[in-house]
């Protein structure tokens, strides 16, 4: 990918977590997927200069070249305040990524979601980062991961029952931890609604920019529920003219989303 196409944030408490992946090994099972050192991804996020990793699936329910990205366990460096459990959609894969695959002797390119183990992302994963940082200042641990566990070009992208299973385990695997789940768009949120036992989780739009017209329409209507309007103006400022439009953007999105989990993790605090 041209280094034109991918940018740097300002990630401080990202940069300075541990990452792992606790789950890859019974995931690997699960997709047939080849084993592969991990550790070439990196130890810590944003150490990563792009170089890609290959691996093989072999399962005849998998259109090949795909992609996965490993689900993530993201920890401060300083005690962590408790574990949020982030679900999103699926990974995603670009036509330069595909080729590359096509001239290695492996049918699957491997990375982490939203690309959080590169120094370097595309512009669209910048809010994530930013989300991701600011929970980890909080000294939040974070289990990052998708629903839809392998991305093929047109594939229908809808959970199977695979992913389901792997939701099962990966949700068993951190039961200990008492983890709030956050699940980011409709996707994640109905194969939750899927999921034995019934499990609590926070729904949220997905970040991604497609869905800021939701999160806009959040703010302002949190603002007309709970009688504030000035938590909309506060976000967006006042509107000078007659028509003028606000508009949203990634720091917008990304307080948004950190102030609304937060929110959360106090109000089920409260609760135990």
């Amino acid at each position: 990918m041209p280094d034109a196409k991918l940018k740097k944030t300002i990630t401080k408490f990202l940069g300075m977590s541990t990452m792992t992946f606790p789950t890859w090994e019974k995931i690997c099972k699960e997709l047939k997927v080849e084993g592969v050192n991990l550790m070439s991804l990196g130890h810590n996020p944003l150490t990563n200069n792009n170089t890609p990793v290959y691996t093989s699936i072999n399962s005849k329910d998998v259109k090949t070249p795909c992609g996965i990205d490993v689900p993530t366990l993201l920890e401060p460096n300083e005690k962590s305040k408790g574990l949020i459990i982030i679900l999103g959609e699926s990974a995603l894969r670009t036509d330069d990524d595909i080729t590359t695959i096509s001239q290695t002797p492996n049918n699957t390119i491997l990375g982490t979601p939203y690309a959080i183990h590169l120094e370097k992302c595309p512009p669209k994963c910048a809010v994530y980062r930013k989300i991701f940082d600011a929970l980890l200042r909080e000294k939040y641990s974070l289990y990052i991961t998708d629903i839809i566990k392998v991305w093929w070009k047109d594939k229908n992208l809808e959970p199977d029952d695979t992913d389901i299973k792997i939701l099962g385990q990966e949700l068993q695997r951190f039961k200990d931890k008492n983890p709030i789940i956050v699940a980011w768009g409709k996707k994640s949120q109905d194969a939750l609604k899927r999921n034995e036992p019934k499990t609590d989780f926070l729904p949220l739009p997905h970040p991604g920019v497609n869905n800021w017209d939701s999160w806009k329409l959040r703010i302002f209507m949190k603002a007309v529920i709970n009688e504030k309007l000035e938590y909309a103006t506060d976000v967006y400022g006042k509107v000078r003219n007659i028509g003028e439009e606000t508009k949203t953007n990634e720091d917008i999105v990304a307080n948004e989303a950190v102030r609304s989990i937060i929110e959360h993790m106090e109000k089920n605090k409260s609760v135990l």
